[in-house]
């Protein structure tokens, strides 16, 4: 298996619930991008010295605030790029089409999971597919899901955030994410010039 697919895999297991040790696959997905992109890896660093500090309840616990219970985290791309509307479903057609072809199983999740993608991504033939999927939808929802916490949430001067380290946490992971897929693909296409306007036609098979 070569690095690109191996590297895939590990951020796969980072954003998906945790199971096992965070801190090992951190640091080897780490040292796996060190060359390429030294700030992403430093963002793996922190991560990984969180983890080795918590329990991995705690980790888990964390991980359920963050992704499943903060709508700026959800780890659904079609989520961040469309909404609950048709255009996500067309998209969430045109995904599972795609992974059932290569026989992905990807359980009872939906198909735009960052973690289901990741592993798409880690077994995908396709190179223009794979590059049309990680900048016109993976990049602009990691844009949004890794963007600065809101002001609203932060906590109030001298108010207790016990979850505030396990949230930078998990930011350094998606930065990482964006910032190793971005110095491999390029920026994210938004706007005018991204088919993604029209839900992604590749992807729906149009």
């Amino acid at each position: 298996m070569n690095d690109g697919r191996r590297i895939f895999q590990l951020f796969a297991e980072l954003v998906d619930y945790p199971q096992s040790d965070q801190a090992g696959v951190a640091r080897e997905c780490a040292s796996l991008i060190a060359l390429q992109c030294p700030e992403a890896a430093a963002h793996l660093g922190k991560f990984a010295a969180f983890a080795e500090v918590t329990s991995l309840e705690r980790v888990q616990e964390v991980f359920v605030g963050i992704f499943e219970l903060n709508a700026t985290c959800h780890p659904y791309i079609g989520y961040h790029l469309f909404g609950e509307s048709y255009k996500r479903s067309v998209f969430l057609l045109g995904l599972k089409e795609q992974l059932d072809a290569r026989g992905l199983s990807y359980g009872t999740e939906l198909p735009d999971h960052l973690a289901v993608l990741l592993r798409f991504l880690s077994i995908c033939d396709d190179d223009a597919l794979a590059e049309e999927l990680i900048r016109v939808a993976m990049l602009p929802a990691l844009d949004k899901m890794s963007g600065a916490r809101k002001e609203d949430d932060a906590p109030k001067s001298g108010e207790p955030d016990p979850q505030r380290s396990g949230f930078k946490a998990y930011q350094d992971v998606l930065q990482a994410l964006r910032l190793t897929l971005r110095a491999t693909y390029g920026e994210a296409l938004v706007g005018a010039d991204a088919p993604m306007a029209d839900a992604i036609p590749m992807m729906s098979g149009d």
